[in-house]
C-alpha cells in the first residue's frame, strides 16, 4: 500500500509538473499579445458572418398535397417566385396560371428547380395572371417561405395566403439580395443541412465524412437557431481557437515573444483560415484538431528532455506523468480529427514517425516496448471508440444491428464513395499547383445590385503563401544538411499533411492545403527566428514584412468575405490568369 501510494503521490507530482511548466511558457507581454490576436480574429470571424434569422416555419408537399394555388385578386405581372427550401435539395415544380376565358391552365414553367437547401431560390414566371398555380412534382419538398414579386420587383401577397400560413408568415424575412448572409454557399448545403437533421432525427444527408465535425455545427444551431449565424457559429469559434493555439505552438517551438507574435499574425492574416472560419463545413475542426495533436506530441518531446535531465528520472515510475500526459492528449486529439475528416488518419501517420524517430532515439527497448504499450491506447483504441461514437446521430432505419455495425456500413460506404468519386468542377486543382495559389474557390458569388457583387473566394494570402515556398525548402534543407531535429519535426508534419494527397485521382480543391499551410506557417515562424538571430536588422526587417501580409490580406477582403463591391475591383485582383474570384 505503501508503494502505491507513493506511485500515486509521484504521479500528481509530474502532472502538477507538466502544467505548470505551461504556465511558465507565457509571460505578461504573451498573454497580452495573444488577447490582441484572438480579439482582432475575433472582429474578423464575426463581422457580417450571416444573418441570425431565417424563415422555420416550413410547408410540406407530398403525393396527396402537391398543390399550390395563389389567388391575387385581379391580374397582375407576376416576374418571379421565390422559395427558402427547407432540407430537402433539387426540389422540381410546374408553373402555370389559370386562363379565366378558356377555364384551363396554361404552363408558364412546365419543369423548373429550386435546388440549395436553406437558400433562397428564384423562379421565373413572367406571365400576367390573377392565378398562379404552383405544383411540387416531387414525392416530397419542404418549403419554409415563399415570396411572390411583380415584374417591378414589388412583393405580391395573396388574398388567400391564410390558407397557406407556413408560407407566407416570415415574409420580412426577404432580402433585397440573396447573398451568404441570408443563404448557404458551398458544401454548406450538405454539412449544415446534415448537422439540422442530426438535431431533429432525420436521415441524414450527407455521409461521405465522419460525423464530429456536423455534430459540432449542430451544436450552434442548438444554441442559434438554423439560420446563418447558427450554423456558422462553431466554424467562427474553432477558428478563434486556433489562434491562442498557433501562439503556444510557436512560443513553444520559438522561444520568443516576437515570433510567436509574428507567426500567429500570419495565421490571423492568412484569407483561407479566414474564409473556412466563416463557413459550416468540417475542415476547420479538422485542421485544428491536426494542429492541437501535432503541439501535444512536441510538448511530449520537451517534457521527456525536462524529465530525463532531472531526479526523477532515477525513480522507477514509467512513463511519468509530465511525459504520459501530452502524450494521452496528443492521440485524443487525433481521435477527434479522425472522428471529423479522414485527414486525421494522414496526420497520425505523421504523429507515427514522429513518435518512433523520437522515442526510439531516447530510451531503451523496454521503455520504448512500454510506451508503444501505452500508444496502443491512446493512439489506436481512444480513437476508434471515439470514431464509432460519433455515428451516434446517424438515423437507423433498420439497416443496422449495432452502432459498430453502422460505423462499419458507413465507413465502407465513405471508402466506396471517394474511390469511385468522378466528378468534374471547374474551381477543382491538382496537389501541385496548391501552395502558388494556382486556383482559388469561389464558394459564392451573388449580385447585389447592377453594378455590384458579394463573393466568398477561398484562397491563401499571396504575401504568405508565395513567401512560404522558400520557407519550407529553408526549413528542408536545415533538416536534411544540419540535422536541425526542430526543422524536421516541422517537415515531417508537413509532409504528412500534403504527401497523402499526391496519389488521389478524384477532384481536390485548395482548401485541402489548409492543414499544410499551418506547418508553412510554422516553417515561416522559424525561418524569421533564424533572421532575427543572425541580423541586426531582422526584427525591422519581419514587421515589414507583416504589414505588407497585413495589408495583402485587406486587399483581398472583400472577396473572400462576402463584402459587395463593384465587379471591376474583384477584376483587378486577378492576378494569376485562373483566378476568377467574382463572376
Amino acid at each position: 500500500m505503501n508503494r502505491i501510494s507513493q506511485l500515486i503521490k509521484e504521479k500528481a507530482f509530474h502532472l502538477n509538473t507538466a502544467f505548470a511548466s505551461n504556465a511558465k511558457l507565457l509571460s505578461q507581454k504573451d498573454f497580452l499579445c495573444m488577447f490582441i490576436f484572438i480579439y482582432l480574429f475575433t472582429l474578423l470571424a464575426f463581422y457580417r458572418l450571416g444573418n441570425n434569422y431565417a424563415p422555420s416555419t416550413s410547408y410540406g408537399a407530398d403525393s396527396d398535397n402537391r398543390d399550390i394555388v395563389l389567388d391575387f385578386g385581379e391580374y397582375l405581372d407576376v416576374g418571379s417566385i421565390s422559395i427558402f427550401l427547407g432540407n430537402l435539395n433539387t426540389r422540381h415544380f410546374s408553373i402555370s396560371a389559370f386562363n379565366e376565358v378558356t377555364g384551363a391552365w396554361e404552363i408558364c414553367n412546365g419543369d423548373t428547380i429550386a435546388e440549395s437547401v436553406f437558400a433562397w431560390n428564384k423562379i421565373d414566371v413572367n406571365y400576367r395572371l390573377r392565378y398562379l398555380g404552383i405544383v411540387s412534382t416531387d414525392d416530397t419538398a419542404i418549403l419554409n417561405e415563399m415570396v411572390v414579386q411583380s415584374t417591378d420587383g414589388s412583393i405580391l401577397t395573396p388574398v388567400n395566403a391564410a390558407e397557406y400560413p407556413a408560407l407566407f408568415d416570415e415574409q420580412y424575412m426577404f432580402p433585397d439580395a440573396k447573398t451568404y448572409l441570408n443563404s448557404t454557399m458551398f458544401d454548406e448545403v450538405y454539412h449544415g443541412r446534415t448537422a439540422y437533421e442530426f438535431i431533429h432525427g432525420l436521415t441524414a444527408y450527407e455521409t461521405t465524412h465522419p460525423h464530429l465535425g456536423k455534430i459540432l455545427i449542430a451544436l450552434g444551431i442548438l444554441v442559434f437557431g438554423m439560420n446563418p449565424f447558427g450554423w456558422r457559429f462553431m466554424s467562427a469559434a474553432f477558428g478563434i481557437f486556433m489562434v491562442p493555439l498557433m501562439y503556444l505552438f510557436a512560443k513553444r517551438l520559438s522561444k520568443s515573444t516576437f515570433i510567436a507574435s509574428a507567426t500567429t499574425c500570419l495565421l490571423v492574416f492568412d484569407c483561407i483560415h479566414f474564409t473556412l472560419s466563416r463557413i459550416a463545413t468540417i475542415d476547420i475542426f479538422a485542421a485544428f484538431f491536426i494542429l492541437l495533436m501535432y503541439d501535444f506530441m512536441y510538448q511530449y518531446f520537451t517534457q521527456d528532455a525536462k524529465y530525463r535531465s532531472s531526479e526523477a528520472s532515477r525513480t522507477d515510475l514509467f512513463p511519468p506523468g509530465n511525459v504520459a500526459l501530452p502524450l494521452a492528449l496528443s492521440g485524443i486529439s487525433m481521435a477527434l480529427g479522425v472522428a471529423t475528416k479522414w485527414t486525421g488518419v494522414y496526420a497520425g501517420l505523421g504523429l507515427a514517425v514522429l513518435f518512433f524517430w523520437y522515442t526510439i532515439a531516447h530510451f531503451p527497448k523496454k521503455q520504448v516496448l512500454r510506451l508503444f504499450g501505452f500508444c496502443c491506447v491512446f493512439f489506436v483504441a481512444v480513437p476508434l471508440i471515439v470514431y464509432v461514437l460519433c455515428f451516434i446521430p446517424v438515423v437507423d432505419n433498420g439497416q443496422y444491428h449495432n452502432l459498430m455495425d453502422k460505423a462499419l456500413q458507413g465507413t465502407v460506404s465513405m471508402f466506396d464513395y471517394h474511390s469511385n468519386l468522378e466528378a468534374e468542377h471547374y474551381y477543382s486543382s491538382p496537389f501541385y499547383e496548391w501552395p502558388i495559389i494556382w486556383m482559388p474557390l469561389l464558394d459564392a458569388n451573388d449580385e447585389v445590385n447592377a453594378i455590384q457583387v458579394s463573393a466568398v473566394s477561398c484562397m491563401g494570402n499571396p504575401a504568405i503563401w508565395w513567401v512560404g515556398i522558400p520557407c519550407v525548402f529553408y526549413v528542408f534543407f536545415r533538416w536534411i544538411f544540419q540535422k536541425d531535429k526542430k526543422a524536421g519535426f516541422l517537415c515531417i508534419a508537413y509532409l504528412a499533411q500534403y504527401i497523402p494527397w499526391m496519389p488521389i485521382s478524384r477532384i481536390t480543391f485548395i482548401y485541402h492545403y489548409f492543414p499544410a499551410i499551418l506547418f508553412v506557417i510554422l516553417m515561416m515562424g522559424y525561418v524569421m527566428g533564424r533572421i532575427k538571430e543572425r541580423f541586426v536588422w531582422g526584427k525591422k526587417a519581419i514587421a515589414a514584412y507583416l504589414v505588407l501580409a497585413v495589408l495583402c490580406f485587406f486587399l483581398f477582403y472583400p472577396v473572400v468575405s462576402g463584402f459587395p463591391i463593384d465587379k471591376e475591383y474583384g477584376m483587378r485582383l486577378r492576378w494569376l490568369k485562373e483566378w476568377i474570384l467574382v463572376l
